[in-house]
């Protein structure tokens, strides 16, 4: 999946599952609140499944999952 067809399936997923609209790329997202470890997981696993990659759970952290520019970066390089 190219990354900005990515990009847009999170935000219509944090959009149209979470409420959360307008977001920076680069704004926290689990850092400021605005995803709670649930919603994260649930997030995973919708990219998981759009993206055709496995993400272990260790990975679905802050470290690679605080922004939507995190995302796309860290889904990118799993699906090299």
């Amino acid at each position: 999946m190219e990354a900005e067809a990515l990009e847009r399936e999170i935000r219509g997923f944090l959009e149209e599952k979470l409420g959360i609209s307008d977001i920076d790329r680069n704004e926290e997202l689990i850092s400021s609140g605005l995803v709670d470890s649930g919603n994260l997981v649930r997030l995973a696993t919708r990219i998981e499944r759009v993206a055709g990659i496995a993400i272990p759970d260790r990975d679905i952290d802050v470290d690679h999952f605080d922004s939507l520019a995190m995302i796309v970066d860290y889904v990118v390089s799993k699906a090299r």
